[in-house]
């Protein structure tokens, strides 16, 4: 026991009362055998008080909560012992002046009675687990301690020979005690503590001597025999109740006791009796013969144990010599590295296995320690774990670091280490240390994959989701926005402007070098704490933590002027340009939430012409919302075929005869109205509903002109880049010219410029609609981003004026020069007035389309007399 569990012993007031009594009680016995008794009621005082103080510390375990349920159930039951006993006492004190013989015969029934509970309480205590051959060592040790009390009891007991009855009783009585004595301090238990089974111990042999010393004395009424063994066995009993409560006050009920593997006891009580047997025959005592007989019995135990140890302990080092020639081939051929190390950290012993992981031999690593040979970046974590496992016996903990290699190489290893510096064979740390470089390589590919695009390196979707979701954990982040200029989180989506083009234009392999630039130009924009990724196709994102408003607006113009500058992608110099939106966190705000509204802005700035940044701000759902509404209505437009298609006339401007019509789709909106192609179209190419769109408007206009016949000459049909895109369109168009029966000379699909340029799918898709007899027809043309010399290798068959350029003569004659060289027709757009006709027709152009021949409208509105427009204007 510790000092500190020595001091709570004697905490209490009680228990340093009961010493007081107790040591009275004592003092008054031995008067009362010389002679001089204490009277009466002051005997009996003491040893109810005795019996009321045991009481009340025996109880206190019951209470304690600290104290395991088991304990708490022994002192329950040696508390109810203990009462009854008590009873008893009270009892005998009130029959002492008046010595009735009812009274006294009750009192004995009662004492039986909860001497009867008390042994029931040791009995039913656990004994420490034990092996068979301790268990057989045990009772052996038993035996010898009984044997020989009961040869001090036959010796001592001052009895008169002709009273047997007296003589057994206290034979009876003293082995009584000894074997309750014997029982519980050589078993011990796994219930009660140590020091509590020691005293327990104690104050059985106190009840069992006190009880015989009792019937001893009872024929002398000037003595009261229960001063002597009621407070020694209450002092004792309360004092194991007392250890209990100190010893599991410090372990929190998990110290139990411990059998020791062998015990003095037996041997003392040999040695007793042999001293006792030189006594007796030194004096010629009458009962050597008895003495005698004891000793020789004793030594034939003894003997017996020992043979029986001597087995046992031959068994044993049987066993223990093939466990170790067993455990050292398993350690010395172990794929794992064993290693031992001391309370400072010096390694003691290092198993084979450390060539093979680290190339080492095992005398060089001993006597180094483990942080030697790890890593530095994980050697705080190392330093923190050993220290950790170090400070409680039995501690253990997993942990991963770098180990040096003998060739200079990192190896990634897994440490189990455990606390075994209270084992004696040990005394010190254990540990298991397996290689898993292979694994962490695996799991670091994995990982990275998981959590990055492949093709630029950059953060990918998952991980810049989970990056948002840290930054805006809380108390990293500000709770609001009430100060100007207050540096916050940014999350920044940019959209790459007219990306699709460099696709198609000049194929992926193009687009990928560009997008890989772009990563380039963005990761050199930010800072090291920020986090860039590719969301998915030309679509990227920005964390930014910590930076205001006008520090993210100085960022993105920073990185909107470095897209600018041409990067080499593939064997082309290419300039970018791209919408931001941002969208900057609150207190109440998620991960969800601010990508949501980043969205939003984003597709306000592409709105916005494209090529800048927009803010997030309240209201700018809406815009988004009616967006989304207006893609619905549209797709249920088509479906519902709420589409219509208007026509313009094409004419020959010497003459203004038609020559053919440029189909236009209108949508019937159910609520709006009439809604020209403004309105929808660019949405349509947004959300890719231009391709059902497109295919409904060719398969109506290819209908209608061959309903008319080849007296209405050409029908041109607007494509967008998107259907030229989608594989197999120039199959569609061939459908659609066998099921209308249109011949395919008299269809015009019009494109434009950058369309026109375009290669992989969309060259393929050109080629076999020129291919089909269909012509090609260059729209817009002097609006897209080619060059002239691009624009002069295509092989389109006609090239539409721009209405911006028809008032403009040096353009729209150079136009025209351009068409004729590559052997195309011209047709001016946007012809409103006969002054533009006539400048038109005086420099060259041949057709023309506008206002000024007829708006577009319906099929039922147009008429072809003698090849003459003739239509109702509007």
């Amino acid at each position: 026991m510790t000092s500190s569990s020595t001091v709570r012993v004697w905490a209490d007031g009680p228990t340093r009362l009961l010493a007081v009594v107790t040591a009275v009680s004592v003092a008054g016995f031995g008067l009362g055998a010389g002679g001089h008794p204490v009277p009466f009621p002051l005997d009996w005082a003491l040893v109810l008080i005795s019996c009321g103080l045991c009481l009340q510390i025996c109880r206190q375990p019951t209470l304690a909560d600290w104290v395991s349920p088991a304990a708490q159930r022994f002192w329950r039951a040696a508390v109810a012992g203990l009462g009854v006993i008590a009873v008893a006492m009270l009892v005998r004190a009130v029959n002492a002046p008046v010595d009735s013989g009812v009274l006294e015969s009750a009192a004995e029934v009662v004492h039986g009675l909860g001497a009867v509970l008390m042994l029931g309480a040791l009995l039913r205590l656990p004994i420490a687990r034990r092996t068979r051959s301790g268990r057989i060592g045990l009772w052996l040790d038993v035996t010898i301690l009984m044997t020989a009390a009961a040869v001090f009891l036959l010796h001592y007991a001052p009895v008169p020979a002709d009273n047997s009855l007296a003589t057994a009783g206290l034979v009876v009585a003293g082995l009584l005690g000894v074997f309750m004595a014997a029982k519980v301090t050589l078993t011990g238990s796994d219930v009660l503590s140590r020091g509590a089974v020691q005293m327990m111990g104690v104050s059985a042999v106190f009840g069992g001597v006190g009880a015989a010393v009792s019937t001893l004395l009872a024929g002398r009424g000037d003595i009261n025999a229960f001063l002597l063994n009621l407070p020694l066995a209450g002092f004792t009993i309360s004092l194991a109740a007392r250890r209990q409560l100190a010893d599991d006050a410090v372990s929190r009920g998990t110290i139990g006791s411990r059998a020791r593997p062998y015990s003095l006891l037996p041997y003392v009580a040999v040695a007793a009796v042999d001293a006792l047997l030189v006594d007796v025959v030194a004096r010629n005592r009458p009962d050597r013969l008895l003495v005698a007989v004891g000793a020789v019995l004793l030594t034939a135990i003894v003997a017996g144990r020992q043979l029986w140890a001597f087995g046992e302990n031959l068994r044993l080092t049987a066993a223990v010599r093939g466990s170790e020639e067993r455990f050292r081939l398993l350690v010395q051929n172990a794929n794992d590295i064993i290693a031992i190390s001391e309370r400072d950290g010096t390694l003691r012993y290092m198993s084979p296995a450390v060539r093979r992981i680290l190339g080492r031999e095992p005398e060089d690593v001993m006597g180094t320690t483990l942080a030697d040979h790890t890593h530095p970046d994980d050697l705080p974590a190392l330093g923190r774990a050993l220290a950790a496992i170090m400070e409680r016996d039995g501690a253990s903990m997993t942990m991963e670091v770098r180990c040096r290699h003998a060739d200079g190489t990192w190896k990634w290893l897994e440490i189990t280490s455990t606390n075994l510096s209270h084992e004696p064979g040990i005394r010190g740390r254990v540990s298991n240390v397996r290689d898993i470089s292979e694994t962490r390589t695996v799991q670091d590919r994995l990982s990275h994959e998981a959590t990055h695009d492949a093709l630029t390196g950059l953060a990918n979707r998952v991980l810049f989701g989970r990056r948002v979701s840290e930054a805006l954990t809380p108390g990293r982040e500000p709770t609001s926005r009430e100060q100007t200029g207050r540096e916050q989180t940014s999350v920044v989506l940019i959209d790459l402007d007219d990306f699709k083009i460099v696709n198609d234009t000049l194929g992926h392999a193009t687009g990928d070098a560009l997008l890989v630039a772009v990563a380039e130009r963005l990761r050199a924009g930010v800072r090291q704490q920020d986090t860039v990724a590719r969301l998915g196709g030309d679509e990227f994102a920005l964390l930014l933590p910590g930076l205001s408003a006008d520090a993210v607006d100085r960022t993105l113009v920073r990185i909107a002027e470095s897209l600018l500058v041409p990067v080499a992608a593939g064997d082309q110099l290419l300039s970018v340009r791209a919408s931001f939106g941002v969208a900057t966190s609150d207190g109440d705000v998620d991960s969800g939430e601010l990508l949501r509204r980043a969205d939003i802005a984003m597709y306000e700035a592409k709105a916005g012409a494209g090529g800048g940044h927009r803010h997030f701000r309240p209201g700018m759902e809406a815009r988004g919302v009616e967006r989304s509404r207006l893609i619905d209505a549209l797709a249920a437009g088509i479906e519902q075929d709420q589409l219509t298609v208007y026509y313009q006339p094409v004419v020959r401007l010497s003459d203004h005869r038609v020559t053919g019509v440029e189909a236009l789709v209108r949508w019937r909106h159910p609520a709006q109205g009439l809604l020209g192609p403004q309105a929808f179209i660019e949405v349509a190419e947004e959300s890719g509903l231009i391709v059902p769109l497109g295919r409904w408007v060719l398969r109506h206009a290819a209908r209608q002109a061959a309903a008319w016949g080849p007296d209405a000459g050409t029908i041109s049909v607007n494509v967008s880049g998107v259907q030229l895109r989608t594989a197999g369109f120039a199959d569609e168009v061939a459908a659609v010219l066998r099921e209308t029966g249109l011949p395919a000379q008299r269809l015009i699909v019009e494109i434009t410029e950058t369309v026109a340029v375009g290669g992989g799918p969309t060259a393929q898709n050109l080629t076999a609609i020129r291919d089909l007899g269909a012509r090609l027809s260059l729209d817009d043309f002097g609006t897209g981003s080619s060059t002239l010399t691009t624009v002069a290798r295509l092989t389109v068959d006609q090239i539409k004026l721009d209405r911006s350029f028809v008032d403009s003569p040096v353009i729209a004659g150079a136009v025209l020069h351009l068409a004729r060289g590559i052997g195309a027709d011209t047709v001016a757009e946007g012809v409103e007035t006969l002054d533009q006709a006539a400048r038109l027709r005086a420099l060259g152009f041949e057709r023309a389309q506008g206002y000024l021949f007829g708006r577009p409208g319906p099929a039922a509105d147009l008429r072809f007399p003698g090849s003459t427009a003739e239509r109702t204007r509007s």
